[in-house]
């Protein structure tokens, strides 16, 4: 009977591995750098990030110009496709109390050369109604390490906030907010719920997105509002109720603060994109 060949390495092999040295290093540097620099079409690494669900994609200049965004991208915010968007500024498309906030965040990945993560802004939804986000920037160099551009993705904050939800407390502890946005939440009471002192919950959910338990309260209630102002004929008095403001004048404070403009504004710019 023929004898069955054996692998050349058997998975239960647990030979030591041989540090590599320095010269090694420096070999393997140098072939990844020719790897990319005369192999790879960097248009090529984006497609990859086309087909993630939930992930959209960015990339831009050091002037903050596009040079390359998801479709998906440019059709929420009104276009046919991203060629309309490319080598143009935010600035020239979005309206400013949304720009200026990119534009600002832009300037500071590729002042300081480092990666903004769990930034928590509005956006427009696939309907095209401006909604949280969570955006993350990272600066790209060029082959002497001088910062160029950047690259960023952004999500969804429901999608990022059901990612966490199978993470442990923070998940847990977002849930609960979520779920009470209409009540008083205290801080204690949170952390009691996620099984953390209230340091620890500080601490982590600043971590997950760059928030505090305030801003986080806020910002879901200020969320939960623009989906109601949206999809529904309540007046602007109950909303404010239903999500934990004490009067329809502090509600509106708030809410025009966070998207810049008034509840009333808002539900009569946007509901339109909804009704067919």
């Amino acid at each position: 009977m023929a004898e069955t060949p054996r692998p050349l390495v058997s998975l239960g092999d647990k030979r030591p591995r041989r540090a590599a040295s320095s010269a090694e290093r420096l070999r393997i540097r140098q072939m990844r750098s020719r790897f990319f620099r005369t192999v790879i079409n960097p248009e090529q690494l984006l497609q990859a990030f086309s087909h993630l669900p939930g992930v959209l994609y960015f990339v831009k200049d050091a002037h903050s110009r596009t040079m390359a965004i998801s479709r998906a991208s440019a059709v929420r915010m009104g276009f046919q496709n991203e060629n309309e968007i490319v080598g143009r500024s935010v600035a020239d498309y979005l309206p400013p109390h949304l720009a200026d906030k990119y534009l600002a965040d832009d300037q500071w990945v590729i002042r300081h050369g480092k990666p903004m993560r769990n930034i928590v802004e509005m956006w427009f939804n696939e309907q095209g109604i401006p909604d949280w986000i969570i955006t993350d920037k990272f600066p790209l160099r060029n082959a002497r390490g001088k910062v160029v551009g950047l690259i960023g993705t952004v999500q969804t904050f429901e999608a990022r906030r059901k990612l966490l939800a199978h993470l442990g407390p923070v998940g847990k502890a977002a849930d609960f907010i979520r779920y009470h946005l209409g009540e008083p939440i205290m801080l204690s009471e949170i952390a009691q719920h996620a099984g953390l002192s209230e340091r620890q919950l500080q601490r982590l959910f600043r971590r997950a997105f760059g928030l505090t338990i305030q801003q986080f309260i806020i910002q879901s209630r200020i969320q939960g509002a623009i989906h109601e102002l949206t999809h529904s004929a309540r007046s602007i008095a109950e909303v404010a109720i239903t999500f934990g403001f004490s009067d329809q004048s502090a509600f509106s404070n708030k809410f025009r603060e966070v998207t810049g403009l008034p509840p009333r504004a808002y539900r009569e710019r946007y509901v339109s994109k909804l009704t067919p």
